[in-house]
């Protein structure tokens, strides 16, 4: 998915002295109002599958252990809360910082789209690649 999206048709831009392009021109004419994105069905997809692997379940283990049903639904439902806080300010961090740099280098997202694709895959290969050979790299 990363490659793709980073493969699509660039939007044109005005060269700089230092030879990077400047989209911000073009990108105010092709959207005139900033709205919100929609966010695609297989991002939230991926999302529940994540949260629904085997290996969650050893962090929500301690509620079992609790004294009571109200004290493993609280711990439950702090951890819930803790979670999407702790997701959400790392994903508004993330999100600034590459916006801020994409002023900079107006082309960054899609070079580190295609980093983190390209390492993604390599990563999914060696440890395909490491099961086939008997070898475990983690």
């Amino acid at each position: 998915m990363g490659i793709k999206e980073a493969s699509e048709v660039p939007a044109p831009c005005v060269a700089l002295e230092n030879g990077e392009c400047d989209v911000s021109i073009y990108e105010a004419l092709e959207n005139p109002s900033i709205g919100k994105k929609k966010i695609g069905f297989t991002t939230f997809a991926t999302g529940i599958v994540h949260g629904l692997q085997p290996d969650a379940l050893m962090m929500i283990l301690p509620a079992l252990a609790l004294p009571s049903r109200l004290a493993g639904a609280a711990f439950l439902c702090m951890f819930l809360v803790g979670t999407v806080i702790a997701m959400g300010s790392y994903t508004v961090f993330i999100g600034s910082c590459s916006q801020a740099l994409k002023e900079r280098v107006p082309r960054i997202t899609e070079k580190l789209t295609w980093a983190s694709s390209l390492v993604a895959i390599a990563l999914g290969l060696a440890l395909l690649i490491s099961q086939f050979f008997g070898f475990s790299l983690y």
